[in-house]
């Protein structure tokens, strides 16, 4: 973790934008409503709170998918002064009564009323106030700042390799174009592990035995497969498709490559052209859904559009999915 003073790169933490030119891109409806987990809590009296917090940092808290560093662990119980309530753990470590109980018995703690019906916020709220109003609605918590600034923080750009990608499909698209493609969208797959090797895809919808759904993004994690079966040493992709992939497109990806850049598990998504009425990231885009940071869905991915004019996307209709 860089300090924000040790960050080599330009970052304005207020507008979301990296080196003037990347444009972070989340849904505006989730910067105002938490994401809730549910968490297993017992309740103690106050003298073995020590006791109970050691064996829980000890045991269970290097484990725990969900990170407590914004929510209180203990609070008092209503009603009794001498009993606290306390958070053992998320449900998304153990979602299992018995084995909790089995957990907990290793601690010789003595306590009672083990839950699971609490629900506390996955990560910090933005502002202080709304901190307060998640504190009284669901559980206390501690302010540490706004949680996307370090986000953005921990984030890492090539930016010189960035760059050479976003010029590789603008003058993709811009020879489509002038071959007649109507529909002149290019995107880039990059493989971490092999970031001099991209694999470029082209809009092929219009094209002769090919279908509406042959997407460049669609294409594109075809193209991934192909290359995945010929090679005879894996790429270490895992069990998904495009795991951590860099994917660079020209177009605001439509709802059905969102959702495939969702399923292939890829690490970031950067785009160059907002598509208004079809896009599905933006939340000015389509229907607000911002595919890639819905707190319903299993996975996300990062998304940022590039707000320079160094590389131009050949324009395309307005009503066109891309």
């Amino acid at each position: 973790m860089v300090k924000k003073a040790l960050n080599p790169l330009k970052i304005d933490y207020e507008k979301c934008i990296i080196e003037d030119r990347l444009l972070q891109i989340r849904s505006k409806q989730n910067w105002n409503e938490p994401d809730l987990a549910r968490v297993w809590t017992i309740e103690i009296e106050a003298r073995s709170s020590k006791p109970i917090i050691d064996f829980i940092r000890r045991r269970l808290q290097p484990d725990d998918p969900l990170t407590f560093t914004h929510i209180k662990r203990i609070r008092k119980k209503a009603g009794d002064p001498k009993k606290l309530v306390i958070i053992i753990c998320s449900y998304d470590l153990f979602n299992s009564r018995s084995l909790v109980y089995s957990v907990l018995a290793e601690s010789n703690v003595l306590f009672e009323n083990l839950s699971d019906e609490n629900e506390v916020p996955r990560q910090g709220a933005p502002t202080k106030e709304l901190m307060l109003e998640w504190s009284r609605k669901y559980w206390p918590l501690t302010w540490c700042g706004n949680p996307n600034d370090q986000i953005l923080n921990d984030y890492t750009f090539d930016m010189s390799h960035i760059n050479k990608m976003l010029g590789s499909i603008s003058d993709l698209a811009q020879l489509e174009a002038d071959k007649g493609n109507k529909v002149p969208i290019v995107t880039a797959f990059v493989n971490p592990q092999e970031k001099d090797n991209p694999i470029y895809a082209i809009d092929r919808r219009t094209e002769n035995k090919c279908t509406s759904l042959d997407h460049s993004i669609m294409t594109g994690i075809k193209l991934v497969a192909e290359k995945e079966k010929m090679s005879d040493a894996p790429s270490g992709t895992g069990a998904y498709l495009c795991l951590n992939y860099d994917v660079y497109t020209t177009h605001e990806p439509c709802s059905m490559c969102s959702m495939a850049l969702i399923h292939s598990r890829i690490k970031r998504c950067i785009f160059l052209q907002p598509m208004q009425v079809t896009g599905c990231l933006k939340s000015s885009s389509g229907d607000a859904y911002s595919m890639h940071d819905n707190h319903l869905l299993n996975s996300k991915y990062e998304v940022f559009q590039w707000l320079g004019d160094e590389y131009k996307s050949p324009g395309v209709d307005a009503e066109t999915c891309c």
